[in-house]
This record gives C-alpha cells, sequence and structure tokens, in this order.
C-alpha cells in the first residue's frame, strides 16, 4: 500500500476495523493522525494510539468521541498540556480524572467547563482567582441556580457576560443582567 493509500483507508470510515488497526502502527504521522480521527476506529487502536510518540496523534486520541473513560485515565497522565485539555473536555472522562485534573492549573478552565464535572468541584472553581476558570464555570449547563446567581455578580464583567450566555440561567438574574453597568453585559443579553 501506497501512503496515499493508506491516508484514504485510514480517513475512509466504511474501512474494515482490521486495516484500521493494522494503520494503527504506521510509520507514517499523517496516517495516524487520520486514523486517530475515524469515528469508526476500534478501542484496540485507540489504546495504541494512545501511546504514540507524537502529541498530535494523542490529541486526536483524546479528542475522539468514542475514546474510552480508560483510555483517558491514561491520556491524563499525559505530560502535553493540549492533550490534558482535550481530556478534561471529554465527555467520556471519569468523574475521578476530573477531580484529579481540576488540581491541575494549566487545565482547570477545562475542566470547570465540562458538564460532568461535579457541583462540588464547581463550587470551588466558581471562587477560583482567574477569571478563565469563573468563566468556564458560568457556562457550564450543570451549576446549580445558586452559584449563577453568585456569578453574576462577579466583578468582572466576562464572567457575567458568561453567565448571561448559559442557556440555564434564570430569567430573574437576565433580567438583572440586562441592567448590568457593563454594557458588553448588557449586549449580550440583548442578544438572546
Amino acid at each position: 500500500m501506497s501512503n496515499k493509500t493508506d491516508l484514504e483507508l485510514a480517513h475512509d470510515e466504511n474501512t474494515a476495523i482490521d486495516i484500521l488497526e493494522t494503520l494503527a502502527t504506521s510509520d507514517n504521522e499523517a496516517v495516524r493522525r487520520q486514523l486517530a480521527h475515524n469515528p469508526n476506529i476500534s478501542n484496540k487502536a485507540l489504546e495504541i494510539l494512545s501511546a504514540d510518540e507524537s502529541q498530535f496523534v494523542r490529541v486526536r486520541v483524546a479528542a475522539n468521541i468514542n475514546t474510552s473513560s480508560d483510555i483517558l485515565d491514561v491520556l491524563a497522565k499525559d505530560e502535553s498540556e493540549f492533550v490534558r485539555e482535550f481530556v478534561a473536555e471529554h465527555l467520556n472522562t471519569s468523574v475521578e480524572t476530573l477531580i484529579a485534573l481540576s488540581q491541575d492549573r494549566l487545565i482547570v478552565s477545562w475542566v470547570a467547563g465540562n458538564p460532568n464535572t461535579p457541583v462540588e468541584i464547581l463550587e470551588k472553581l466558581s471562587k477560583d482567582r482567574d477569571e478563565f476558570v469563573r468563566i468556564s464555570v458560568s457556562v457550564n449547563p450543570s451549576i446549580s441556580n445558586e452559584i449563577l446567581k453568585e456569578l453574576s455578580q462577579d466583578a468582572d464583567e466576562n464572567v457575567r457576560a458568561a453567565v448571561a450566555k448559559n442557556p440555564n440561567t434564570p430569567a430573574e438574574i437576565i433580567s438583572i443582567l440586562a441592567k448590568d453597568e457593563n454594557e458588553s453585559v448588557r449586549e449580550v443579553v440583548a442578544e438572546l
């Protein structure tokens, strides 16, 4: 097989599983990257690619919708911040791994945005000193109305604007944000 054929096979959702698994050990990084992106890739091939020398391949494994929580648990300890970011936002990431990743200052804002992050972690992160973490909490669909209310009074206007963007923000909070002192917050409300 030529590299072009391998690349086409890695991309094709109809390629047989055994061929996809063989391609997981290809010498061509472009083939492995494309393969990790294939939605029909097997867990076995994803597991092989999760240990790839290229962070770009591992990132695609972490981003693949079918990656299992077991593989994501391993990738959560990856040396690459970029890989860990994708693990932190993946919907298959286990609660235990999300709790552990919430201690990683480099990626905590990604954990704050994951709807599977436990409420007690979100509550803690809603008081984080980093406004980007509070912004991520503000748009998380799993946060409580109580946290939304607290964040709607945050000193940072970007946090308040993020609260307005959360589809679960109660009407009474939206009503208060519509009268916010900051024009950009009021504009976000007006666009709803």
